[in-house]
């Protein structure tokens, strides 16, 4: 078998080493599997969506587990990858020099997945783990017990309360990707053929052409937003990014749209819980934000606020029915720009409905 060109025994001692033990979380598997079965109940009758199959028990596991599922999944992801560069690299040079470029290579990515999956051990709290590329496989529902525990404490809120609305937050996405089966392939395909056109296309002499075009006011600007990556690739491949970056922060947006209309229901004291996330969310260190940007979590965080608009907005004006049409196939899924314009997407898919209904109505 082929040498990776990343070096996934390095990551793994590198992530086990940064991710810690943390602090004790005095509670049972048992606690967790109660919490999520409730809130999947609460989701589904707030959504109206029907799982097609029976969801993940839920499961309590320190930082190490936590960080070698997620070091198992990178393996899946980049196998593909791995093999497109190992061919570019064996026929760009001779074999001596080949081989230290291989060796530089694998040491490096080794080293920068290990960082990635060591600091984010330490601040996942919970996971719905579902393969998005290659081949099915079960569902996992992961809590991480040590940063359970550094959470509630850093949140300083009520244990029953921080327990219902991590288990609704995981337990969202559980309820909402067994309730649309087409969404996974979906996301993956698009991933997947954004990763293959990397591997093949990315040309290093033309990123460095790319940033040398690049005035250092607009260099700075693509830096700081996290931009640049994205800036340097080529135009398909930014459609590629574009597209799947509007669906995840659907994705995401509708997840929080869900745990918020389903958590003001449940608790009275759950709009102070919100709030004391935000915060949090917003109250890190310097270094601590240093390593979100490199790891592109402000771009999650802005999806998060970006996807709940728009869903707030749907449903605020057309009730959770309407937002649910965009599960209906992936034509019906909003576009960067509609997400900006609700109603824009509002429109379209009545429209589509309209015409389908139409159609159907016409063959009777």
């Amino acid at each position: 078998m082929a040498e990776r060109l990343v070096d996934w025994n390095l990551a793994e001692r590198l992530a086990l080493a940064i991710a810690g033990s943390g602090p004790e979380w005095h509670g049972s598997e048992d606690e967790l599997r109660s919490e999520s079965n409730r809130a999947a109940h609460l989701v589904r009758r707030y959504t109206g969506l029907r799982p097609k199959g029976q969801l993940p028990e839920a499961e309590l596991v320190d930082r190490a587990e936590w960080a070698r599922v997620n070091l198992d999944s990178f393996q899946h992801l980049s196998a593909r990858v791995e093999e497109h560069l190992e061919q570019r690299m064996s026929g760009s040079n001779n074999g001596r020099a080949s081989g230290i470029q291989r060796t530089i290579v694998r040491t490096a990515t080794g080293a920068e997945v290990g960082l990635a999956v060591g600091y984010l051990s330490q601040r996942v709290i919970g996971q719905y783990d579902v393969a998005l590329i290659g081949p099915a496989r079960a569902p996992r529902l992961l809590y991480v017990g040590p940063n359970l525990s550094s959470a509630r404490a850093r949140l300083g809120v009520d244990r029953e309360l921080f327990l219902r609305w991590i288990a609704l937050h995981e337990t969202t996405h559980a309820v909402h990707f067994a309730s649309v089966p087409w969404l996974r392939e979906h996301i993956g395909g698009i991933a997947e053929e954004l990763f293959e056109k990397a591997a093949v296309e990315v040309k290093p002499t033309e990123v460095l052409g790319k940033l040398a075009r690049l005035n250092p006011r607009e260099l700075l600007r693509s830096v700081k937003s996290g931009e640049l990556a994205t800036l340097l690739l080529p135009e398909d491949q930014r459609r590629l990014i574009d597209r799947l970056t509007a669906i995840m922060t659907l994705v995401e947006g509708y997840a929080e749209h869900v745990m918020d209309a389903v958590g003001d229901q449940l608790d009275p004291g759950y709009s102070d819980l919100r709030r004391a996330l935000d915060q949090d969310r917003e109250r890190r260190g310097l270094l601590d934000s240093i390593v979100s940007k490199v790891l592109g979590l402000e771009m999650k965080l802005a999806q998060y606020r970006r996807g709940k608009a728009f869903a707030d907005e749907v449903v605020r004006s057309h009730g959770i029915r309407t937002l649910n049409r965009a599960w209906t196939d992936p034509d019906a899924l909003p576009t960067a720009d509609e997400l900006e314009r609700p109603e824009d997407w509002v429109e379209r898919v009545g429209a589509a409905r309209e015409r389908r209904f139409l159609a159907l109505f016409s063959r009777v």
